[in-house]
């Protein structure tokens, strides 16, 4: 039989030959070109070829399977190297190298002895701990520093003592000079006095910094309730407190000092005064106790020098002159401290 097929019309054939979809006569016409053509046999044979023996097969898909167990675990790997260095810088952050002590996270108490200051400070929380101490001195300011961790074996105390030559040094702070002062001209610096000084109003008509001030001092607390009074109309300017409940000698003499140190934070306040029901009064008539700026200024004039012979031993041990006014006190906190020292409040 005669092959009237072209090698070019066979090759555009085979894909359909190979499909089986060539009718019978096409089909017998393909076959008979490929008997005669070994190009497009070849070609034929090409395109019926396996993709791959079976046992290749089987290989290349246990490798597919280990190269993708592989790259689970590099992934797995991973993200465990990840998690264990973020969890080890986690508590490095939080056991070593922790963050800077903050001031109103810590109690001080200072010592001076011998031109040294032993500055002892604890932290307010139990599960602190601090260590990492150092002084930085700069214009006479002398600078605590400290960091601030979690209790653990590494750092277990949450205490801390630096001793602090005094030579040319005018001021100790804790935590930076943004952070508290603890040390100024000789003296120590109490928490009572600073919290005092923030509290200083300019005007006593002001019946939330009063009740402030008040709050501090722990009026209440110590005297009982009260009710307060201004008289702002005229001078003198008054700040009057009304006590509900009798107060015996020591209460009365608590007051006294209080008053002291209210005509002292209240820029325009001339007098304080005190009532309370006494049952040495006749019925009707309270008790009453006042201290003007005047008579303030002569007793301070008594309570330092007083103070003076019993705790220096020589005139030029640093003796305290008074000043000419309480208000004078709220200069700078180291006058400030001297007035509650001199008046032995706590």
């Amino acid at each position: 039989m005669k092959n009237d097929l072209t090698c070019g019309v066979v090759r555009d054939l085979l894909p359909s030959y190979v499909e089986g979809l060539l009718g019978a006569e096409s089909q017998e016409a393909v076959e008979r070109h490929l008997e005669g053509c070994p190009d497009c046999a070849a070609r034929w044979d090409a395109m019926t070829a396996p993709t791959g023996e079976p046992q290749k097969s089987v290989e290349e898909l246990d490798f597919l399977k280990q190269v993708k167990r592989e790259n689970h675990r590099r992934v797995i790997v991973s993200v465990l190297a990840t998690f264990v260095g973020l969890l080890a810088a986690a508590l490095l952050k939080t056991f070593v190298i922790g963050t800077p002590m903050q001031a109103s996270s810590v109690y001080c108490d200072a010592l001076e002895e011998d031109g040294v200051l032993h500055l002892s400070v604890m932290s307010i929380g139990s599960s602190d701990a601090l260590h990492g101490w150092k002084v930085e001195i700069e214009d006479g300011a002398a600078c605590v520093y400290a960091r601030r961790v979690l209790v653990s074996g590494l750092f277990p105390d949450g205490s801390g003592t630096v001793d602090i030559p005094l030579n040319g040094v005018d001021e100790v702070w804790v935590g930076g000079k943004s952070g508290k002062l603890v040390w100024q001209d000789g003296v120590s610096i109490s928490r009572l006095a600073l919290e005092l000084l923030d509290a200083r109003t300019p005007y006593c008509g002001d019946p939330t910094a009063l009740g402030r001030i008040a709050e501090i001092l722990s009026l209440q607390e110590r005297l009982g309730s009260y009710t307060i009074s201004m008289q702002t109309s005229k001078r003198p300017y008054h700040w009057e407190l009304e006590f509900a409940n009798n107060l015996n000698e020591e209460q009365r003499k608590y007051m006294v000092r209080a008053e002291y140190l209210m005509l002292a934070l209240v820029d325009n306040l001339d007098e304080v005064r005190f009532t309370y029901p006494s049952p040495e009064m006749p019925e009707g008539y309270p008790a009453e106790l006042s201290m003007t700026l005047d008579a303030a200024a002569e007793d301070i004039k008594y309570l330092t020098e007083k103070y003076n012979q019993e705790h220096f031993k020589t005139q030029s041990q640093r003796y305290w002159t008074p000043k000419d006014s309480v208000k004078d006190y709220v200069r700078t906190p180291a006058d400030f401290q001297r007035l509650l020292n001199i008046l032995e409040m706590p």
